[in-house]
């Protein structure tokens, strides 16, 4: 059984201004979010009936249905999630808490988990995700938990159970497990690249491979760990990382991968072709200073998440229209 960390944390008006222009510059989008994103809402069909809901529900009910998870802690902005979701969560049969993403992080656990204030602030990713996991069970037995964001409406129950039974088995070894989603496009459903790396694990997803041997992949919205096994100073900059087709965060993966002695990691995907998710599982532990997993799964579903453009908001709103009944068994 696992602890569910539910992420709805929410950026001040300069982030979110930052990250538009980032977007319309170096992904020709346009940024429409102004308000809470995890209550954004979406619409889907059922029984030929639309029904709206917002975004962080569309997850939360796969949370409650899945049997391998025993409470759910939500890390966001309580007020406003307990003025729209209190009738919601109160009818929840699984323990289930709101952690304030604006509460400060207790000088007892920063010392416990080597915390830098410059590099965690406390209402930062990296503060979000150390509160939310104190406040689990997980936390009491020093185990991995789950981490979810609340901006994937798509992801699967089946999804969500599949990757917790797989990362189960790696977790004696591993601090940090992704699943590494398999896309047999060069492009996914949104128009957004895949990275393309030489499947050199015992997952293997599918035999259809590029020319140079490769297959695509995306990150889902999932990701389990145990911050006692890393450092989580590093949290905050491989997010801030997410984003590799921007020149400029393309020259920090670069400087990155170059001071942890992985010096042709460029020349390795761009030229050679030839980069393996084996050595990106190094790089990974390198970076984080703790072992990391990436496991080779289909969910394309599970890539899908809504970080405030209008491309994504009709292109996931058309796809709920079509998948959602689908995603339930």
């Amino acid at each position: 059984m696992s602890s569910a960390i539910l992420m709805a944390g929410y950026n001040n008006k300069r982030t979110i201004k930052k990250y538009s222009k980032m977007v319309a510059e170096n992904y020709g989008e346009k940024f429409i979010e102004t308000g809470y994103k995890p209550l954004r809402e979406f619409t889907y069909v059922e029984n030929g009936k639309e029904i709206k809901k917002p975004v962080i529900q569309f997850v939360l009910e796969k949370l409650i249905a899945c049997d391998r998870i025993d409470e759910i802690i939500i890390v966001g902005h309580q007020m406003l999630i307990e003025q729209c979701m209190s009738e919601f969560i109160n009818k929840i049969e699984k323990p289930c808490k709101i952690v304030n993403q604006n509460s400060r992080i207790p000088k007892n656990i920063i010392d416990q988990f080597n915390i830098i204030p410059k590099k965690i602030k406390f209402n930062s990713l990296a503060g979000n995700i150390i509160k939310g996991y104190v406040a689990s069970a997980a936390y009491n037995n020093r185990d991995h938990a789950l981490f979810i964001a609340s901006d994937s409406p798509l992801t699967s129950q089946k999804f969500i159970e599949n990757f917790i039974l797989i990362a189960d088995e790696y977790k004696k070894d591993s601090a940090i497990m992704l699943p590494a989603v398999y896309i047999d496009e060069t492009k996914d459903r949104l128009g957004r690249k895949t990275v393309k790396l030489l499947n050199d694990t015992p997952y293997q997803i599918s035999d259809k491979n590029d020319d140079h041997g490769r297959q695509g992949f995306r990150i889902s919205s999932l990701i389990y760990l145990n911050p006692d096994l890393f450092d989580v100073n590093s949290i905050n900059t491989s997010y801030n990382l997410r984003k590799w087709m921007n020149p400029n965060v393309q020259l920090k993966l670069f400087r990155a991968t170059h001071n942890l002695g992985y010096s042709n990691v460029y020349s390795k995907y761009f030229i050679k072709k030839n980069l393996s998710i084996r050595e990106c599982e190094n790089i990974g532990s390198a970076f984080f200073g703790g072992p990391l997993s990436l496991i080779p799964m289909d969910g394309e579903m599970s890539t899908y998440d809504y970080d405030g453009t209008e491309k994504e908001y009709r292109g996931i709103s058309e796809m709920l229209k079509n998948e959602v009944p689908a995603e339930k068994s």
